[in-house]
């Protein structure tokens, strides 16, 4: 199965549950591809570059070190996705 299908099947299979709850929590150091990409503004480039470096360096430890290991990822990146149901071990921006 090529990469974009198994997204899509992710996504499909993802996305009820997601809905279902208006007040959804992502936790950043627990999500797949496929969760961060729900989150609006997140799409391959960037949910890749999270879990590269999350595998490269560990878990996240707050909000300050997202920011700082995941290029591209700044403060008002940070705020949006916070605002959309992000969270670093468990706390928001």
């Amino acid at each position: 199965m090529n990469r974009q299908r198994r997204h899509w099947l992710a996504w499909c299979l993802s996305a009820p549950v997601a809905l279902q709850a208006a007040d959804t929590r992502l936790e950043v150091n627990q999500a797949n591809q496929a969760e961060l990409e729900m989150l609006p503004g997140v799409g391959p480039a960037l949910s890749e570059a999270i879990l590269a470096e999350r595998r490269r360096g560990g878990p996240f430890k707050d909000w300050r070190a997202l920011q700082r290991r995941v290029k591209g990822l700044g403060p008002a990146t940070a705020r949006r996705l916070s605002q959309a149901g992000l969270r670093v071990n468990g706390a928001a921006v």
